[in-house]
């Protein structure tokens, strides 16, 4: 049995054997002592902790005690404090008074996105604020409405970094985003995953907010369109008398029709062929409102699934006019002379 400590990291709460935290102290000891003059000692030092929490966090997830063996691993990821000194001074200035920029590169900031972390890659990479980029593609997309070809444009130059700049997710990729200390070697997803960057596309605020509005608008729709279903079956039992009227008209200028047309106005002026009609157009009408209210107000279904219900119910009433009408059909053929 092995003792442990309860240790706060750079923001990250962790519990660590005993040997494994003397072994991190010990090496968190020796970075701060390889930059103890410099001038950013304490940022450096920040950076470097904050990327041994994150590389821990990503190991002890589920509530997992830090190992000695984790620990190893995270300074085999980070390296050598002399290197990590030798590649700082790389980084000093080369005259008073003249700083030398850490390279940059060029991700997308999907830590602080709105849609696909684009605005947000493109303002840490120039050293700008992330809200003026959202701002120029926001004007290019409002003044595409009265130029057809720039609105294509706008749309197109996003969608194009958003595929070309890939995500910042490792801590790697999140340094090298911000021009920090780098030195580390673990795996690099730079691949475009469009199943991967859609789901996350769906979750961003953006995404979010066009989802709630895309729910409104079709909830609004099925509302609409249930209503004038349950209105059109409350004038629907007069529809029998206007067939039966329609094709006595018709006997009366053409004379007596084919067999196939004795059918069908069988089957039209038949009180049960509408019935079975006006029972499916009730229950598709009562299916379209119970659902437009569900997606407009954006609630949950119970668990018996009322909707499932009212779908099955409508589809034995079709099967039930099928039925009737081969029914009727069979009933009809016998009578028909050659």
């Amino acid at each position: 049995m092995k003792k442990t400590e309860n240790i706060s990291l750079a923001g990250y709460s962790f519990t660590i054997e005993e040997d494994a935290y003397a072994v991190l102290d010990r090496y968190l000891k020796d970075i701060r002592g390889i930059f103890a003059e410099d001038d950013n000692a304490e940022e450096i030092a920040s950076d470097i902790e904050e990327r041994i929490a994150e590389l821990l966090s990503e190991k002890c997830k589920g509530g997992i005690v830090v190992s000695l063996d984790m620990i190893d691993a995270v300074k085999q990821q980070i390296g050598d404090p002399a290197t990590l000194a030798q590649e700082e001074a790389d980084a000093q200035p080369t005259q008073p008074g003249r700083t030398v920029a850490r390279k940059k590169k060029l991700y997308r900031n999907i830590d602080e996105r709105v849609l696909g972390g684009v605005c947000s890659g493109l303002g840490s990479y120039f050293g700008l604020d992330k809200v003026l980029f959202r701002i120029i593609f926001l004007i290019l997309f409002f003044i595409g409405f009265a130029d057809d070809g720039l609105f294509c444009i706008s749309i197109i130059a996003y969608i194009c970094l958003w595929i070309a700049m890939p995500a910042a997710r490792t801590v790697e990729q999140k340094c090298e985003m911000k021009g920090k200390p780098m030195n580390l070697s673990g795996w690099k997803d730079k691949d475009f995953d469009l199943g991967r960057e859609v789901s996350e596309a769906a979750a961003s605020p953006a995404g979010q907010t066009f989802k709630r509005a895309g729910g409104v608008f079709l909830g609004l729709l099925m509302l609409v369109i249930g209503s004038g279903i349950l209105l059109g079956s409350i004038i629907t039992p007069s529809v029998p008398t206007l067939m039966e009227n329609l094709y006595e008209s018709h006997m009366l200028e053409w004379g007596l029709p084919d067999f196939e047309d004795q059918l069908a106005a069988d089957i039209l002026t038949d009180s049960t062929f509408w019935w079975l009609t006006i029972s499916m157009m009730i229950i598709m009408g009562v299916w379209f409102v119970y659902n437009g209210i569900m997606l407009t107000f954006d609630l949950k279904a119970p668990r018996w699934k009322p909707g499932l219900v009212l779908f099955i119910a409508w589809i034995f009433c079709l099967l039930a006019i099928a039925a009737w009408a081969l029914k009727m059909t069979a009933d009809f053929l016998p009578t028909i002379t050659i």
